[in-house]
């Protein structure tokens, strides 16, 4: 069984993903940090850059302009303000 944490990444508007990963990627406002399974609990403000994630489905991206995240109990939610491309 692979070491899952569970990350719940939310905007204003929707859900942007919700699942079982190994391994996310964040960009704190001190310095970025990753969270595997049974990381201390931990809050933290978000600054613009990337959230990147692993899991079973491969891996993911979700460009952020800033927000905030919380990790206990290897569950991770975060709520963020994402960039959105006009293209």
């Amino acid at each position: 069984m692979k070491p899952y944490v569970f990350l719940q990444i939310i905007s204003p508007e929707k859900t942007l993903f919700k699942g079982n990963v190994t391994v996310v990627r964040f960009p704190g406002k001190k310095a970025p940090f990753v969270v595997l399974k049974d990381h201390a609990p931990i809050m933290s403000l978000l600054e613009q850059g990337v959230i990147s994630f692993e899991g079973e489905f491969g891996k993911k991206n979700i460009p952020v302009a800033g927000g905030f995240v919380q990790v206990k109990k290897n569950r991770v939610y975060a709520c963020i303000d994402p960039i959105i491309s006009d293209v």
